[in-house]
């Protein structure tokens, strides 16, 4: 139904088509559809989004507008601990036995987990604060492409230290290692704040991670440090601090060692509930084998 209004005193109104309009004051009539005001309409005063297409009319798409407007998504890592490997017992430097292993943290997420050190409060006397870089799907593919997705708002993560042994820069608290008994949650051995030099060591396997590209590698003091999409950062058994130490009187049997990547929660992932992995490791004497996963699964 078309609404009409008596014209402002000393005004007149030009009828053409459709629309009554006041040349000189305020709308007194008008029968338009909203595709015909000038928000919408092709050629008049209204702003046509960037992106937004238009319909045969000349008539902005709304959905288009609304997705030109909507900022890009954000591609997060997200990291996974594999399980260990190359898990074996040898004599510990201070006496007695102790577990070795080699360990590895998977991105298996949509964007690369970038760390980048700085100045700044929070952080121990000699250590760096660390910010996240969150990247962002710029071209909406769903697909990481460091040329095309930039880097987007930095985040607050912990902090880095240069490592007394390794002889370069660690991203503290990068995952926890922990020996328990099948079904109990009490630790034997623990360490809860493994550092690593966050890089690139190794594509994972498999037909999805064929086309990652290997990315990070350095860790000096000043270097940004990351983890590609489809790629693991790996520290092998002979590596200082992968190593649980076992008591003298530990009996033979099954044993769950789980390891776990950011335990802090001080990284931004995609899921931060599949972390953690666990192998089942069958100590005898000084050796140690495999065991079946079975023994370590969680109660259903």
């Amino acid at each position: 139904m078309t609404a009409c209004r008596p014209p402002l005193p000393g005004s007149f109104v030009l009828v053409t088509g459709l629309v009554a309009v006041m040349v000189t004051g305020l709308v007194a009539c008008t029968s338009a559809t909203p595709e015909d005001t000038p928000e919408n309409a092709s050629g008049t005063a209204g702003t046509h989004e960037p992106g937004a297409t238009t319909s045969g009319t000349g008539a902005t798409d709304p959905a288009a507008s609304r997705r030109a407007r909507r900022a890009p998504p954000p591609m997060l890592p997200n990291l996974r601990s594999l399980p260990a490997e190359d898990v074996q017992i040898r004599p510990a430097d201070e006496g007695g036995r102790e577990l070795r292993f080699a360990a590895a943290l998977a991105n298996v997420g949509t964007g690369p987990l970038i760390a980048v050190p700085g100045d700044g409060p929070g952080c121990p006397t000699g250590q760096r604060r660390t910010s996240q870089v969150i990247a962002v799907d710029a071209n909406r593919n769903g697909t990481y492409d460091r040329g095309t997705d930039p880097g987007g708002k930095r985040v607050e993560a912990g902090c880095m230290l240069d490592h007394p042994t390794h002889d370069h820069w660690h991203f503290d608290a990068s995952a926890s290692y922990v020996l328990t008994r099948p079904g109990d949650a009490e630790p034997i051995a623990a360490t809860d704040k493994v550092s690593f030099c966050l890089r690139d060591s190794r594509r994972l396997a498999g037909e999805r991670w064929a086309g990652a590209t290997e990315t990070y590698g350095d860790c000096d003091r000043d270097s940004t440090q990351g983890i590609s999409v489809g790629y693991a950062d790996v520290y092998d058994v002979e590596t200082d601090g992968q190593s649980l130490p076992l008591a003298d009187d530990l009996p033979d049997g099954v044993y769950c060692l789980t390891l776990t990547a950011d335990p802090n929660g001080l990284l931004r992932e995609t899921r931060e509930d599949d972390n953690a992995a666990v192998a089942a490791v069958r100590i005898t004497g000084t050796q140690a084998a495999d065991a079946p996963s079975t023994a370590c699964a969680p109660a259903s």
